[in-house]
């Protein structure tokens, strides 16, 4: 039997990939632009139109990454603690129950830990709500680009008097349109412009009845774990009296805690996600062994993807009092520091259910549950998606060309 590692299905495997990346990104491209026009004056059918590119892009992604690397989704949580919430293999594919809007905090080990988690969010229906936050030089890539634009994902400059501009004005944003009065419901003016943050604008309070929910990914690490970030953090931990941590990086608070105070009117609840890799060891570094060029030129991938996965109530953080202040920088420091050590707390929660992992190769514990499913969409005609628009479009200009064709000879 050939090896999906040999030569030949390398190269046959990466040209298809390759194809069908562009083509049913270009597909994805013409269907946003083509809303964009359609639903120009009807902000509510333009959301869904990106919502449906969202879940086409995370179709492909999908559909692609299964073909490169087959591997599976481990999920473990605890039932007692996550009674709302809840995850299932049905027919042979994961099925979750997840809140209507959510932010998720994880900790970041290989680049594309944003798209196992998008994959968690389809399970409970919400591929097309997800929203992530990337480094600003992405939204610079042609063709993806001003996609990721389209599917108004967050992007930091890392630097802070910007970002945080940014992100305030967008976090309101999504929390208004979530709570029925944002653009989304047809909402066109913003009660005021924040006078401590100029340009920002605050949304109506209340709420409406055309919703448009939400799934957020934070990664509060800020990056993947190598040795420079492994020594960096661990100076860190140093300078606040905390010991190293083994396996994750010692969090940012600030970014986190602005996101979480946004978007207080509207969020349901915190997940907390703890990614772990079948292959990967505890004294190696994922950006080194799963690099994208491994991962999707060779197919040398994790054999699994372990989650554990638990939830936090916003009343058990430490946010301070909801004062309609929407800038952090003004909020009492002693707040701060309490949400910071919730933060660090949390994060080496986490650093210990990774040495679990490390050492028993799962996140299962006395009372825990946990199912395993295949990384794989739940029908193939969900694979096909993607493509159908740049294939009609094709097929248009085909007909066009043969009607002229046809009405030249008749001259």
């Amino acid at each position: 039997m050939i090896s999906r590692h040999s030569w030949p299905v390398v190269v046959l495997r990466t040209a298809f990939v390759i194809f069908a990346f562009i083509f049913g990104t270009l597909g994805i491209r013409l269907l946003q632009e083509l809303g964009g026009v359609v639903f120009s004056r009807h902000p509510a059918h333009f959301h869904a139109c990106v919502a449906l590119t969202k879940s086409h892009f995370l179709a492909l992604l999908t559909f692609l990454t299964a073909l490169v690397n087959p591997t599976a989704v481990s999920v473990t949580w605890d039932a007692r603690q996550m009674s709302s919430s809840r995850f299932e293999v049905r027919a042979g594919h994961l099925h979750s129950t997840l809140a209507a809007n959510a932010v998720w905090i994880s900790n970041h080990q290989i680049y594309t830990d944003w798209l196992f988690w998008w994959f968690l969010a389809y399970t409970g229906g919400h591929a097309g709500a997800a929203y992530i936050v990337l480094k600003e030089n992405l939204a610079k890539i042609p063709v993806l680009g001003p996609g990721m634009r389209r599917f108004r994902f967050m992007f930091l400059s890392r630097k802070w008097a910007t970002d945080k501009l940014r992100l305030t004005s967008q976090l309101l944003e999504l929390d208004a349109n979530a709570r029925g009065m944002g653009p989304v419901a047809g909402v066109t003016c913003a009660a005021s412009e924040s006078s401590r943050l100029p340009g920002v604008r605050q949304w109506p309070p209340g709420h409406g009845s055309v919703a448009a929910n939400y799934h957020l990914i934070v990664y509060p690490e800020g990056t993947v774990m190598s040795p420079h970030t492994r020594e960096r953090s661990d100076k860190f931990c140093a300078s606040i009296n905390r010991p190293p941590l083994r396996h994750v990086l010692l969090p940012r608070a600030r970014g986190l805690f602005l996101m979480l105070r946004s978007l207080r009117g509207s969020v349901d609840v915190v997940y907390d996600l703890t990614t772990g890799y079948t292959g990967l060891g505890p004294e190696q570094y994922g950006e080194e062994v799963f690099t994208l060029k491994a991962y999707y030129l060779f197919g040398y991938g994790p054999r699994k993807i372990n989650f554990a996965v638990r939830t936090w109530n916003l009343a058990d953080i430490p946010l301070g009092p909801d004062d309609g202040n929407i800038d952090v920088d003004d909020v009492d420091p002693q707040v701060m520091r309490q949400f910071e050590e919730w933060l660090y707390d949390a994060w080496y929660a986490k650093d210990e259910l990774m040495s679990r992992f490390f050492a028993t190769g799962s996140f299962e514990g006395e009372e825990t549950k946990t199912v395993e499913a295949p990384f794989q969409l739940r029908s193939p005609l969900e694979a096909l998606a993607p493509f159908v628009p740049s294939l009609t479009l094709v097929l248009m200009l085909y007909l066009s060309v043969r009607l002229i064709s046809f009405a030249w000879s008749l001259l």
